[in-house]
């Protein structure tokens, strides 16, 4: 099957400033301390860094602005993130070039204890969000990035994750965001700009590629109960080491179009199953209020 090629979307604000923009995502989430799963981290970014190349990496986040990346800034941050000091968490954003919206990006978050000792961080969890422009999911086509998703997937000791076409946009742009996407576009995964810690053990949304591990995937029943409930024309589950799980919604990520009758069944069908342990924002930010929010988060739902 050939890619797809998907919508552009932009938005920028009054000033011209680009403020949301569409990309490809992959992102996991773990409900483990930086100390027990830096080093996994570090493969997995040091697999994806080789996998996409030509795409490179050139600028890192210091303490206070961007920073040139060479080799010997690598070596530094890497061994930032393998041991970053007592009662100290792990921080890493590489980036391809100075845009913070839309451009590749990593960006590691390894918590030092989980869960904080703060009743507002008690749902934060260790993260690595990895992001690519679209373009690299059309001239690479949807085999090749799902062979490098699922490497990276197999090196973490993740509670859940995904891979999806996504609008990323600032937290307080969201509002103005999703009138690019709702409701036309009911595949389009409305994302932050960079990790989003607040997940716990939910799972964040229904998409393209969905990685589960414990404790969701048991308390669906295990393997065997999901095959059984989702055996299903264009999904697919493949079985991964640790009791994890991988499901696929069709063979490449699809954005739907509800204006052609487009409203994606694979999507809505994996909701249903999921309903129980989706993620809710709890908090809504810019112009989004809470309603606003619902809605778009059971769109596969209602």
């Amino acid at each position: 099957m050939p890619t797809m090629k998907y919508p552009k979307l932009r938005y920028r604000d009054e000033h011209g400033t680009l403020k949301a923009s569409d990309a490809l995502l992959m992102c996991f989430y773990m409900r483990y301390p930086n100390e027990r799963i830096a080093p996994a981290a570090m493969r997995a970014v040091e697999l994806f860094r080789e996998r996409i190349r030509p795409i490179q990496f050139t600028w890192y986040a210091g303490d206070e602005q961007l920073e040139p990346l060479d080799d010997s800034a690598w070596k530094k941050l890497r061994e930032e993130v393998l041991d970053p000091g007592p009662e100290s968490a792990a921080f890493l954003i590489l980036k391809a070039d100075r845009r913070w919206v839309g451009g590749p990006l990593v960006d590691y978050r390894g918590l030092d204890v989980i869960p904080l000792p703060y009743p507002f961080r008690k749902d934060d969890v260790s993260v690595l969000y990895l992001r690519l422009p679209t373009k690299y999911l059309e001239e690479q086509g949807p085999e090749r990035v799902r062979a490098l998703a699922l490497d990276v997937a197999a090196e973490l000791p993740f509670n859940s994750g995904y891979v999806d076409f996504v609008l990323c946009s600032d937290i307080w742009d969201f509002g103005a965001a999703i009138r690019l996407i709702h409701p036309r576009y009911p595949g389009v995964h409305l994302a932050p700009s960079g990790a989003d810690l607040t997940m716990n053990t939910w799972v964040d949304g229904v998409h393209w590629m969905n990685f589960l591990g414990q404790p969701v995937l048991g308390q669906l029943g295990g393997v065997a109960a999901l095959r059984e409930r989702l055996a299903l024309p264009g999904l697919s589950l493949q079985e991964m080491s640790g009791e994890r799980v991988l499901i696929t919604l069709g063979e490449q990520p699809e954005v739907g179009d509800t204006s052609a009758g487009h409203t994606l069944p694979l999507h809505r069908e994996f909701a249903r199953v999921l309903e129980p342990h989706l993620h809710h924002r709890r908090i809504t930010y810019g112009t989004m209020n809470q309603e606003e929010m619902l809605r778009w988060e059971r769109r596969f739902l209602d």
